[in-house]
Order: C-alpha cells, then sequence, then structure tokens
C-alpha cells in the first residue's frame, strides 16, 4: 500500500492530468469533504458526503475556474492527516482574476488507506470578489425562471435588485436560500409564505424573508399578473437565477424540468423539501 504522502501526491499529479476518476478512487465511499468550511457562495466550495459530491465539485472547478498558477508545496504529515499548503491564481470564468495566494488541503485517510476527509482551508475573500465581479455582468439582462421574467436591475455588490413579471401560472416550489430577500408589490397581488404563515401583498405591500427560511410566492387570483421588485442580499441570486434560465426548460416546473431545477438549486445552496 503507497504512504499517504504518495497518494496525495499522486493525488495532484492526477488533477494535473485531468484524470479525476482515478482520484475518486483513492476516496472512501462515504468520504467528508469540505465539512465545516464557511458558507461563501462559491459553488466548489460546498459541505457534503460521499464519492458524487466530489465529482460535482470537480465539476464546478472545471466550469467556473481557470488556473494560471496550482502549485504544492511540501507535505506536512500528522498521524492519518497530511496537510499541503498550495499556491495559486488565476480567473473566474465571466468574472475577475484572484491574485497569487496561498491555502491549505487537509487529507485524513482510514485504516484502509481511502481518504475519508477532505478540507479546504483558506482566506477566500479574493475569490469571492471575483465572483461578484462576474455577476455585474447580469445586470440589464432578462432570465425565464419557473415560469417568471426576472429582470436585473441591479447585479453583484452587497446586495442585487430585481422586478419580477409574474403570473399566476409560475412561481417557484417553496424553497430556502442563503441570501435573504424583500418583495415589493408594484401591481397586482401575490400570496407571500415565509415560514409557515401566508400573507397577502397587494401594490405598495412588502414582505421580508430571511435567510435560509422556506418560502414562496404564488399570483393570485387565477388567470391574474402581477409584477414586485425582489431585493436580495449578497451577489448570488443572479448568478442562480441565470443557471435556471440556461439549464432549466422555459415554464413552470414540471416532470420533466423539475429534476433538472432541482439540480441547479443544490448546486446554488438552496434546499426544499421536494428535494428529499
Amino acid at each position: 500500500m503507497a504512504s499517504t504522502v504518495e497518494t496525495v501526491s499522486e493525488m495532484y499529479a492526477a488533477f494535473g492530468r485531468g484524470d479525476v476518476p482515478w482520484i475518486i478512487d483513492q476516496l472512501d465511499d462515504d468520504v467528508a469533504w469540505d465539512i465545516g468550511v464557511r458558507d461563501t457562495g462559491l459553488p466548489y466550495l460546498k459541505p457534503g458526503h460521499g464519492k458524487a459530491h466530489v465529482m460535482a465539485f470537480f465539476g464546478h472547478v472545471g466550469q467556473n475556474l481557470t488556473f494560471t498558477r496550482f502549485e504544492p508545496g511540501i507535505p506536512c504529515v500528522g498521524g492519518d492527516t497530511v496537510l499541503v499548503p498550495v499556491w495559486t491564481e488565476g480567473n473566474v470564468v465571466g468574472g475577475a482574476g484572484w491574485p497569487l495566494s496561498i491555502e491549505a488541503h487537509e487529507w485524513t485517510f482510514g485504516p484502509d488507506g481511502k481518504v475519508v476527509c477532505f478540507r479546504h482551508i483558506g482566506d477566500w475573500a479574493s475569490q469571492e470578489a471575483a465572483w461578484a465581479a462576474r455577476a455585474q455582468v447580469h445586470a440589464g439582462r432578462t432570465f425565464s425562471v419557473v415560469g417568471d421574467n426576472v429582470e436585473v436591475l441591479r447585479g453583484g455588490g452587497e446586495f442585487e435588485l430585481f422586478r419580477v413579471s409574474a403570473s399566476s401560472e409560475g412561481g417557484p416550489p417553496p424553497h430556502a436560500h442563503p441570501w435573504s430577500e424583500s418583495f415589493f408589490v408594484l401591481d397586482g397581488a401575490v400570496d407571500v409564505l415565509v415560514g409557515a404563515d401566508w400573507q397577502r401583498i397587494e401594490a405598495g405591500g412588502s414582505a421580508t424573508v430571511p435567510a435560509d427560511c422556506l418560502h414562496t410566492y404564488q399570483v393570485v387570483p387565477t388567470g391574474t399578473t402581477a409584477s414586485f421588485l425582489s431585493t436580495t442580499s449578497g451577489a448570488r441570486a443572479s448568478s442562480f437565477f441565470a443557471d435556471v434560465s440556461a439549464s432549466v426548460p422555459a415554464g413552470p416546473p414540471d416532470a420533466t424540468s423539475m429534476p433538472v431545477l432541482i439540480e441547479v438549486a443544490k448546486r446554488h445552496g438552496l434546499s426544499s423539501p421536494l428535494f428529499d
């Protein structure tokens, strides 16, 4: 059996040549991945378990990052754990770059030589800023999201602003997301679920949804339309709307589009009872 240091070194070599399946083979079936890493909004820094989660991690890295430098340093070994300093520099696809920075990768092995835990350790502020710059490119665009049209009035930065044109046939399933959201109805009437409580919001009225709170909305009565402003904290909602518009078939969710919508929602940090 190869030593833990040899296995880690081979995994970095495999990453360099694009051999992700070989890396996956070195992992425990229920490997813990980035458990305890703070919520950054970056799709490639999400906690989870299992090989499928790690495959998704490498997919997000490939889709969203280009490296101009990725240089592992000398490993430090302590018992069953290998800690590797890694120098990185690169660009967020569609966004900005981040300067040369150092992070650490913590690999923990089980008795059978498989990786049972992996964790990124670092300061992600520069990558978060590069990701936020990506969100700014959505300003002025209109996305089709679960049967409604979402116009980006302000993208990126500390908050984002959208104008939503909705109908009683559209609207999202109950869900929660890591950003807070407020609604201000411009015309028509909208029933808004916040937690366990429904409230009817008419023109000039508003509702606020805390981060990670289950919610949804529905235009009422049947056969009508409404428009409202939606303000969200952070720079993540516009990227989610863009992904939904590009990936999910247009129109209200149905048996065909719902599995795709769930997959998109999960990779942006959303949750819903429907995911179970």
